[in-house]
């Protein structure tokens, strides 16, 4: 049964916990960067084409 919910049909083309938003604060010269997260975290990424301080969707693999 299909839902008429426009919320949930929304919800169910995205997978949970796919993707995070986050500030790069610094593009390391070797092909990656650090990112500080939403609650403060600092994480390494793979990719420099985010300029520093530009927010950034972080895909999770």
């Amino acid at each position: 049964m299909a839902t008429t919910n426009i919320w949930q049909q929304f919800k169910a083309l995205i997978t949970e916990g796919a993707q995070i938003v986050a500030t790069i604060t610094a593009n390391n010269g070797n092909g990656t960067s650090q990112a500080k997260l939403r609650d403060g975290s600092v994480i390494n990424v793979k990719g420099e084409s985010v300029g520093v301080g530009q927010k950034a969707f972080i895909q999770k693999r």
